[in-house]
């Protein structure tokens, strides 16, 4: 036995412990490696003769080898810190020694299926939660480890995520994952990302689960964002849901089912409208109507009526004594009732009856004016509610309580094109023919309404132009009935924000009627059009103004108009041309104004300066 050398020990004595089957354990002790406990290798030529002999040993009896009586005698976290110690000494021989124990360790905890746990903490990783572990050697070395026992035993698969995720959470974890994107690491990503992934669907963790240690669940004001915009952890949850859908069809689950089980039915709800009203861009608005129609689906799929949708987003408990309070919810819900009659036509009768006896006049109104909207709905809630007009005749309602009760207070600013305005409006029509006592539509919308915006809104739409402008009528009769001075009035049309375009919008003819109509109503206070414009702005924003308007065809005769008033406002004041320079100087057609009054005073006047 050539191998086996000794200062101490002839190997012919080792060849007859060999035969005799003498244990390792003796023979390490014939050596006397055991008074060296773990400083083994600072005597290397007996030690490597040890190691030798149990190997060889091992060829008969398998459980003697060197590294398995080395592991017993140590355990696997002080062996390997004895051969990471030797591997970093000057001694080659020692250094050469400790790298093929290395190698035997590292083979012996594969024959022995070592829990990747037991490992991982071998090498101590655990300690190294407060840095990138990914960056590691120590890690590379373990995953390797990984690697080869599923190589080795492939039908029983082990993940690194398994014992990650006793360390660290998902979102924590998937974070130092994804820190290597911008180093020379990053080719391990898709390796951690696929083992997280794997782990997952092997130990059967539903989406919700995974948007929830994902951090995801808590996000319900801007996961719709976070989805739509790919961000990190939110494409990582779909593309697990996928797979999970994948793996598991019987428990296929959807987007929408998994935001329901986070946020709940109103919660959802509530976060498509955020949706809808807040610019995210473009693939987040077409997110929000793919999982408006989801959410509607899932209710009908899952065989919910219409009463339980209802009670759902609590609805029966969300209504004061003139609306339902929640519009958002109550949008969802009509929007399920109309998918819902889609389906079943034939319950549309008995549906709508049961809402007329359960619900009064003013909350049943709310329902048909937003069922309107949808064409399998609409004409069931035309008929309802025109017979609901019939009977607000026959029992002669104010106006103003029909305006309550059709829910127009809650239309918003587009009221005057919705078809229940149209009936309202004849009804005062009907009612002011019937009784002695007259009532204004005007006066019932204009305190409900801010009429100015209303008109705006009105003179876009072909199909409101005409009530837009009886609106306009009205209010300049009211307005000059009030006595509103026209210095207020172009303040509530909104003028004077309209800066260098006022001239130009339809709100400045209509307030130029009303300042006509109000000088020949109070001619003892008439206020001229130049006295407005100056009421609320400054003479160089009027210059910005005139030059605007001199641009448009149609107001360049009134631009001269307002410039030859504005030198006269000059004269009077007695304007110095230095004054006029200093505070107008910066507009480019100052200078033409300037020598217009500069000519005008000097005529009228004999001084040229």
């Amino acid at each position: 036995m050539s191998a086996f050398k000794s200062s101490k020990v002839t190997p012919e004595k080792l060849q007859k412990w060999l035969e005799n089957e003498t244990s390792a354990d003796v023979v390490f002790t014939r050596l006397h490696l055991h008074e060296l406990d773990r400083r083994v290798f600072d005597k290397p030529q007996q030690f490597a003769t040890w190691i030798s002999y149990a190997d060889a040993l091992s060829a008969k009896l398998p459980e003697m080898s060197a590294i398995s009586i080395l592991t017993r005698k140590f355990g696997d976290y002080d062996l390997f810190r004895m051969i990471e110690a030797a591997k970093t000494s000057s001694d080659m021989n020692i250094k050469t020694l400790a790298t093929e124990l290395e190698a035997k360790q590292m083979q012996f905890w594969l024959t022995t299926k070592k829990d990747p746990d037991d490992i991982f903490r071998v090498y101590n990783l655990q300690s190294l939660r407060w840095k990138n572990i990914f960056k590691e050697p120590e890690f590379t070395h373990w995953a390797k480890y990984v690697d080869d026992l599923n190589a080795k035993y492939p039908e029983e698969p082990t993940w690194m995520y398994s014992t990650l995720t006793k360390h660290y959470k998902d979102e924590v974890l998937l974070k130092k994952i994804y820190e290597l994107r911008w180093t020379e690491d990053a080719e391990v990503i898709p390796k951690l990302e696929d083992d997280w992934l794997q782990a997952g669907i092997q130990n059967h963790k539903t989406p919700y689960q995974v948007l929830l240690d994902l951090g995801l669940g808590k996000k319900a004001d801007n996961i719709l964002v976070l989805v739509a915009s790919k961000d990190l952890f939110a494409s990582i949850w779909v593309k697990y849901m996928q797979a999970f859908n994948k793996r598991y069809p019987d428990e296929k689950t959807t987007m929408v089912e998994t935001f329901t089980k986070a946020f709940g039915d109103i919660g959802v709800t509530k976060m498509l409208y955020a949706g809808k009203e807040k610019d995210f861009g473009e693939n987040a608005e077409n997110l929000v109507t793919k999982l408006e129609s989801a959410q509607l689906n899932m209710w009908l799929n899952s065989g919910k009526s219409t009463d339980d949708v209802f009670n759902l987003l609590k609805l029966d408990k969300a209504t004061s004594m003139y609306n339902f309070q929640d519009k958002q919810l109550l949008n969802t819900w009509v929007s399920y009732l109309n998918i819902f009659i889609k389906e079943n036509p034939d319950k549309t009768e008995v549906l709508f009856a049961a809402l007329q006896s359960r619900l009064k006049d003013i909350h049943l109104n709310e329902i048909l004016n937003l069922a309107k909207n949808f064409p399998s709905i609409k004409n069931i809630a035309i008929k309802i509610q025109k017979a609901k007009i019939e009977s607000y005749h026959a029992s002669n309602e104010s106006p103003s309580s029909v305006f309550q009760l059709l829910g127009l207070e809650n239309e918003g600013i587009h009221i005057l094109s919705t078809s229940q305005f149209k009936l309202w409006m004849k009804y005062v029509e009907d009612f002011n023919k019937r009784n002695l006592k007259q009532e204004s539509w005007y006066s019932i919308l204009s305190d409900e309404y801010s009429v100015e915006r209303m008109i705006e809104q009105a003179m876009l739409s072909p199909s409101t132009v005409k009530i837009g402008e009886m609106l306009e009528t009205e209010y300049i009769k009211y307005q000059v009935g009030q006595k509103t001075p026209p210095e207020r009035t172009f303040f509530l049309l909104g003028l004077k924000k309209a800066d260098d375009k006022t001239l130009i919008t339809p709100a400045f003819k209509l307030w130029t009627r009303y300042l006509n109509e109000f000088n020949k109503r109070y001619p003892e206070e008439k206020v001229t059009m130049i006295e407005g414009l100056r009421a609320n702005y400054y003479d160089i924003s009027l210059l910005y103004m005139f030059k605007t308007a001199r641009n448009d065809p149609t107001t360049e005769t009134l631009v001269t108009n307002l410039e030859n008033a504005l030198i006269n406002k000059w004269l009077v004041e007695e304007t110095t041309e230095t004054y006029l320079r200093e505070q107008l100087g910066r507009v480019d057609t100052s200078e033409g104004m300037i020598q217009r009054y500069i000519k005008k005073r000097t005529a009228t006047t004999g001084k040229s300066s």
